[in-house]
């Protein structure tokens, strides 16, 4: 078999992944261990690899290079907002930079692939650099223990998917996306070998994006990483595992609709309810938007349940907003650990009157995932993806989607209103590290928060302009 490779199209993956190799022997060689050593060369491949993807532009398809983008750019976040671990010991940069980069250019080729093959290669790219970041810290036995429980989840799934695709090609004779179109609609097999093989094959696609019953191991391993490290895996790495959803669907199998259609509905509405009642018992904050992670992954799976017949606008413009959202909330976080050492919410009581510059924007990236205002766009984007559900006459999961957007308000101003409180001591912390890192990761954190506002404030900047 010999699928043709079209360069071109593969050319982010391909810088990010030089960048990481770069950012690896800057570190190497560097004569002082520092983020920023590493940390430079690793945000000037992503954004190379983000003008490259512009280039690019006329010849990809736009909810692929929406998604590239959403990739690049939550990477981008990552890294700059990750100097806040500058003071670690622990934390060796320049290999945390190259599991990094190695892990978005899994990503990007994720979103990218148009076969099986590469899908595969890129869904390992992605996940074992990602399995390595939860355990790299040195001397830690929770991240050990955190890292194992990714991998056996991780190993699990991908056997699932490969048997799916082993199905696949001997029922289609082939792993090319359009060839799969073809030969599926024309397969004599019987139907029920063909639904087996595209469950299987969507269930580890499930996996990274944290829908049930293959949530387990968020929990424990966002607790167990490092907290910046948690929030590439709720972001960039979701982007990426929608990016293939869709695209596998969309593109490959399109004529089994009435297999996929129905397991998606079901999962969805398991998903965002497992998730939300997980996140009301929560009294940590990065617990609690693990268990948040797995219920917005629900309101991301309902629109693609319905893709074919309304088309990837609705995820790809949630997924935009939960990304941004979240990685506000997670480099927020790492700050206030770095500053308190805890993110119990006991700890946090008072925040956003104590240090403004983090507790504000973490109010803002609540508000915007739980959908209310003044964060109108978190509100716009959760009718975004209740609309095609009900245009398909689904209105029971619409009716479930409600619900679950009323438990998430319960927690998400439960967490508000701990930040708004007036504070447990009146004496604010402050912090013993060079007040670079602190004021780098403080500069992400604004960044975001920046752009949340300008889209609550302009939703068409998002609904206009993605995919």
């Amino acid at each position: 078999m010999n699928i043709p490779v079209d360069w071109s199209v593969v050319g982010p993956s391909v810088i990010v992944a030089v960048g990481a190799l770069v950012a690896l022997l800057v570190d190497a060689f560097y004569p002082r261990r520092t983020w920023l050593g590493s940390g430079l060369p690793a945000s000037a491949a992503l954004v190379w690899a983000g003008f490259e993807l512009f280039r690019l532009h006329d010849e990809i398809v736009p909810f692929t290079f929406a998604l590239t983008l959403i990739v690049l750019a939550g990477t981008l976040v990552v890294v700059v907002a990750s100097n806040v671990m500058n003071f670690e010991n622990a934390m060796p940069p320049g290999e945390y930079h190259f599991l990094l980069l190695s892990a978005a250019a899994g990503a990007a080729m994720m979103v990218a692939a148009r076969d099986l093959v590469t899908l595969v290669i890129a869904l390992e790219l992605l996940s074992l650099p990602s399995i390595a970041l939860v355990g790299l810290r040195q001397g830690d036995s929770r991240a050990i223990r955190s890292a194992w429980t990714f991998f056996l989840a991780s190993v699990v799934s991908t056997a699932i998917t490969l048997m799916g695709i082993s199905l696949l090609y001997g029922a289609a004779g082939t792993l090319d996306y359009a060839g799969l179109a073809a030969g599926l609609g024309d397969t004599e097999l019987p139907d029920g070998v063909v639904a087996v093989a595209v469950v299987l094959t969507i269930v580890g696609l499930l996996f990274k994006l944290g829908a049930v019953p293959f949530h387990v191991w968020i929990p424990d391993t966002y607790l167990g990483a490092p907290v910046m490290v948690a929030g590439f895996l709720s972001s960039v790495s979701k982007a990426a595992s929608l990016g293939a959803v869709l695209t596998l669907l969309l593109v490959a199998l399109p004529t089994a609709y009435d297999t996929w259609s129905p397991l998606l509905l079901l999962v969805a509405a398991v998903t965002m309810t497992v998730g939300n009642l997980g996140a009301l018992r929560q009294t940590n904050a990065v617990a609690m938007l693990a268990w948040s992670s797995v219920a917005q992954a629900g309101f991301l799976i309902a629109p693609v349940a319905v893709v074919t017949r309304s088309g990837p606008d609705a995820p790809v413009q949630y997924l935009a907003v939960y990304v941004l959202a979240n990685l506000v909330a997670f480099a927020a976080l790492a700050v206030v650990l770095r500053l308190r050492g805890s993110t119990e919410y006991s700890e946090l009581r008072g925040l956003a009157r104590t240090d403004p510059p983090t507790g504000v924007p973490l109010v803002m990236a609540m508000l915007t995932l739980a959908g209310f205002p003044p964060a109108v766009i978190g509100l716009v984007t959760k009718y975004v993806v209740i609309r095609p559900v009900v245009e398909a006459d689904h209105v029971w999961l619409a009716v479930v989607m409600a619900v679950n957007v009323m438990l998430g308000l319960a927690y998400y101003l439960r967490f508000i209103a701990a930040l708004v409180d007036r504070p447990a001591i009146d004496d604010p912390y402050r912090s013993p590290s060079p007040p670079v890192s602190i004021r780098i990761s403080k500069a992400a954190v604004l960044i975001g928060t920046a752009g949340l506002v300008a889209l609550s404030a302009w939703p068409d900047l998002l609904l206009s302009n993605l995919p």
